[in-house]
């Protein structure tokens, strides 16, 4: 991999701590990887990849590729529930609801019918469902890296069912499943391949889907696609 090096939000003690930053640090060292902890945008050298949160990446990149899409088409089929966009807040619905226009505007959250701080939208909604485990599998090249477990069984923590989907080409995100009191494997949300949690412990399994992530993100940039 041809890389210049990384750039690493620090945190406020001056320092990158979570997992996702030492996944990457460690690799950086094994790799003799240039990386630099940044507390400004501006201190971001040109060309090193971004590491920390989400508004951190999005520093540097247009909004047109950063509007969220948690719901894909191609994946439909294990939706399992109702979902639909809304551009009004679901007044006399329990429902789940997350912003859609952009990522943490709010935290997603069930609705109880009435007002939440008459929060603007747009939203995705969909029908409250229950995981009881979940995956997020980690996708680059329209190929999964590996699954790991994140939420449900604390005790057995199973292991990630295997994924018998066909991605698009190219395609690069963290794509969250858990399975529902039915048993069906259904779709918690998909998401953008950047600032994402690092559940493994293969730290360059995660190495290579925020490198080739943040590829298929300039490529998104520079084809001028939403």
């Amino acid at each position: 991999m041809d890389i210049k090096g990384f750039a690493l939000q620090a945190s406020s003690a001056g320092r990158s701590s979570c997992q996702e930053e030492t996944a990457v640090i460690t690799q950086c060292i094994s790799r003799r990887i240039p990386y630099k902890l940044c507390t400004r945008p501006s201190d971001r050298p040109e060309g090193f990849i971004p590491v920390g949160t989400v508004q951190w990446c999005e520093n540097f990149l247009p909004k047109e590729v950063t509007v969220p899409n948690y719901y894909p088409e191609f994946l439909k089929d294990y939706f399992h529930r109702n979902i639909w966009r809304a551009e009004k807040w679901p007044l006399g619905k329990r429902v789940f609801i997350k912003p859609a226009d952009r990522h943490k505007r709010f935290t997603g959250r069930i609705t109880t019918g009435g007002y939440h701080k008459k929060k603007k939208g747009p939203y995705w909604c969909s029908d409250v469902v229950y995981f009881t485990n979940e995956w997020r599998y980690y996708i680059a090249d329209g190929v999964v890296l590996i699954g790991e477990w994140y939420a449900g069984d604390e005790i057995n923590t199973p292991d990630a069912p295997e994924l018998n989907i066909k991605f698009p080409d190219g395609y690069c995100g963290a794509v969250d499943f858990g399975t529902l009191k039915t048993g069906e494997l259904a779709l918690v949300k998909v998401n953008a391949p950047y600032a994402c949690e690092w559940y493994g412990k293969k730290h360059e399994i995660y190495f290579e889907w925020i490198v080739k992530g943040w590829r298929y993100m300039e490529e998104k940039c520079q084809a001028g696609m939403t």
